[in-house]
């Protein structure tokens, strides 16, 4: 009992040395994120051919790992925007209940297509500029470790094609 007691401890002290060594290098400062791809079939996704949701409402990649203080550039596709929610948010958090709906989903463009942007702002700690015809590129630094909930705020993307990854910051 007592040598395997001294082999588990020397196991956990070489793990504390070896992670606190100089020139160990520890993760990236910055990553990028394709935030939405024209990738993907025309087929529609009950068509049972394309069970992605056209491939084309997702993130890749769906996680990140950065350091405290790093940096995350979207990439993205028109009709999406991305919003950052505080560490421990799940998407289930993220409420599409019928009590709720209308004062978390707002209409795009307004009176066209109703209930058509998520707008739940509690928890919420970045968000991209609204939804654009055309490509572009949004960065959000990351300052406090944690696991943070990224999402697509268009309705069917999360809803529908479960657009959404993560951002773990060490």
């Amino acid at each position: 009992m007592r040598s395997r007691f001294l082999v588990t401890t020397s196991l956990l002290m070489a793990m504390l040395v070896f992670s606190a060594a100089p020139g160990v290098a520890g993760p990236p400062d910055e990553a990028y994120v394709q935030f939405g791809t024209d990738q993907g079939s025309p087929f529609p996704p009950d068509s049972g051919h394309d069970r992605s949701f056209h491939a084309a409402d997702k993130m890749v990649p769906r996680t990140v790992v950065i350091s405290a203080g790093g940096t995350v550039t979207y990439d993205v596709s028109p009709f999406h925007q991305v919003a950052i929610y505080e560490p421990g948010t799940k998407p289930g958090d993220i409420e599409l209940s019928d009590a709720t709906l209308d004062d978390l989903v707002v209409p795009f463009p307004p009176f066209l297509i109703p209930g058509f942007i998520i707008n739940d702002p509690d928890g919420r700690v970045g968000l991209s500029p609204p939804l654009a015809l055309a490509p572009f590129e949004w960065s959000f630094t990351f300052d406090e470790p944690g696991r943070y909930l990224v999402i697509c705020t268009t309705l069917p993307h999360f809803a529908e094609a479960d657009m959404f990854g993560w951002v773990i910051v060490q």
